[in-house]
């Protein structure tokens, strides 16, 4: 006797094949690192000038800088401070446009490397200043001018003249550029906030979509606080025989 068979067993099984997922992650990473590599190469190709960081253990600021001023002048001023004025009277640069020449300088006072309170009303009771913004120790092109200035200072301090550096780099790093390459002459303050710089016209918050931009500058002022000089731009400042040149005006020993 047969047993009876149920139809049903006869049909096809509705339920889904299982699918090999393993060939579809395989895919879905090979996509995945393909789309980077692609980015990375468009990237490589159409901003070269991108080059990779070096190492600061690897890369001399310092010495690299020094190799930038040598380039703008075969070396320190060796004359007397009487012939480097007369042929800066000669050739020198003069004072960009600017909103504040004329004007009175933004007072300001901040703590040097040493740990000394520096102020600019102070300073100005003792003779023009000459004051220097840079973008920080972390470029040899940020920091050339402070070691052009410095290995002219002797003549700075000649006419009665005060040097002092600011930029937005920290006390504490300062300190350890200072550790590894050396001080400078004259005072080195912290302008971490800007607001000297901004206060000055050579630094402009990020606005309406524009980015912030931080300039070079380099000011002259005389003893009762006012801009007489002026110069700044995205390349430092670097022709001393000019800046003596506009002290020594000021001090009328030059005309």
């Amino acid at each position: 006797m047969q047993t009876p068979t149920n139809p049903l067993e006869s049909l096809p099984s509705t339920e889904p094949p299982s699918r090999p997922w393993g060939p579809w992650l395989f895919c879905l990473v090979l996509f995945v690192v393909g789309c980077f590599f692609l980015g990375w190469t468009m990237k490589r190709r159409y901003y070269p000038s991108e080059a990779e960081p070096i190492p600061m253990a690897e890369y001399d600021v310092a010495q690299e800088a020094q190799n930038l001023v040598r380039k703008g002048k075969e070396h320190p001023l060796s004359d007397s401070l009487a012939q480097v004025l007369a042929e800066a009277e000669r050739v020198h640069f003069d004072s960009y446009k600017h909103p504040l020449i004329g004007k009175p300088a933004p007072e300001f006072t901040r703590t040097t490397v040493d740990g000394q309170v520096w102020s600019l009303k102070e300073a100005i009771k003792k003779g023009p200043v000459v004051l220097i913004f840079y973008l920080g120790y972390h470029c040899d092109h940020c920091v050339s001018q402070l070691f052009d200035v410095n290995e002219d200072m002797k003549l700075f301090e000649e006419l009665g003249a005060q040097v002092v550096a600011l930029s937005p780099d920290s006390l504490e790093l300062t300190r350890k550029r200072y550790a590894k390459y050396g001080s400078f002459q004259f005072p080195v303050l912290s302008d971490h906030s800007t607001q000297i710089a901004e206060a000055y016209g050579i630094f402009k918050p990020a606005k309406d979509g524009k980015d912030e931009e931080l300039l070079h500058g380099t000011f002259v002022i005389d003893m009762d606080g006012i801009i007489r000089w002026a110069a700044y731009g995205e390349q430092p400042f670097g022709h001393n025989p000019t800046l003596l040149y506009e002290v020594a005006k000021i001090l009328g020993k030059a005309r």
